[in-house]
């Protein structure tokens, strides 16, 4: 997790924050970064990181558009029972577009995200299918989405499971796909759907599809390419026609007795394509 951060959430001296080791007694550094734990500290993994970052780099210029921003790997300060502030970290909540971007999403001062997302590990699954779920809710967050890639086993699953909950008037519903397949989003304007390994994102009024960056530089290729093609075909074409009235107007020109020299001035034709022409008359 990046620590590289700007200005910290302030907490009151005597306000001491659960993740405070019971150790240290007094001074005891209020950024809510310090005393991360082991698991804290630990990277999440190749395919989890790639999918936070992907979606990250789909939505990023239409979230912009619309306010909105995804923060990723950022901890959410909120407190428990007790009223004793505690931090985790979801992988990506939804949030008013803002930079740079904050060290920390504290609830003391923000109001709760309107969207959650976790992305499962073998070792995360449950918490992230159950007890966040509730957890999340507990807070206010109204919605919650699951990215499920992995299977306990730690192996790819043949289509990644996407899973979307809604706390509607205090319950909390699990969200079906619609006739396409898609999860909506009216939070972020989107539509999300797996195909496979893939995440295909639309505009949820729209249904234009939205791309990252890899796949836009793919699109805008095939793109470029098409029109080159188109423009090539139009080129010949055009050349077709041409040299077809080039060589009715030399047999003509042959008929009146015109020199080969004379009529290849005229038309653009050499020498030999009107002789050609000439045999073949």
């Amino acid at each position: 997790m990046n620590t590289a951060m700007l200005k910290m959430p302030e907490t009151r001296a005597d306000d001491r924050p659960g993740w405070i080791p019971p150790e240290i007694k007094e001074n005891w550094d209020t950024d809510p970064y310090a005393y991360q734990t082991e698991e804290e500290l630990m990277p999440a993994g190749g395919l989890h990181a790639y999918l936070v970052t992907y979606f990250v780099e789909v939505l990023r210029s239409f979230l912009e558009t619309r306010g909105l921003m995804l923060l990723a790997d950022t901890f959410m300060l909120y407190r428990d029972g007790k009223g004793i502030k505690q931090r985790i970290s979801p992988d990506l909540l939804l949030m008013p577009f803002s930079f740079p971007p904050p060290s920390a999403y504290d609830l003391d001062i923000e109001p709760p995200p309107s969207v959650v997302m976790e992305v499962t590990s073998p070792k995360s699954r449950a918490r992230d299918m159950k007890n966040k779920l509730f957890f999340y809710t507990g807070l206010g967050i109204r919605t919650y989405f699951v990215i499920d890639a992995v299977t306990p086993g730690a192996k790819l699953r043949n289509e990644t499971g996407l899973h979307l909950w809604r706390k509607n008037r205090g319950m909390v519903q699990q969200i079906q796909p619609d006739a396409e397949g898609y999860l909506r989003f009216p939070e972020m304007g989107i539509k999300v759907k797996a195909e496979g390994h893939r995440l295909l994102f639309a505009d949820m009024i729209s249904g234009e599809m939205l791309h990252d960056t890899g796949e836009l530089k793919m699109i805008i290729l095939k793109e470029r390419q098409r029109a080159e093609a188109a423009e090539k075909k139009a080129e010949q074409s055009w050349k077709q026609g041409e040299y077809s009235k080039a060589g009715e107007t030399a047999r003509k020109m042959l008929v009146k007795k015109y020199s080969p020299a004379e009529i290849s001035d005229l038309t653009g034709l050499s020498v030999d394509e009107i002789m050609l022409l000439n045999d073949c008359s």
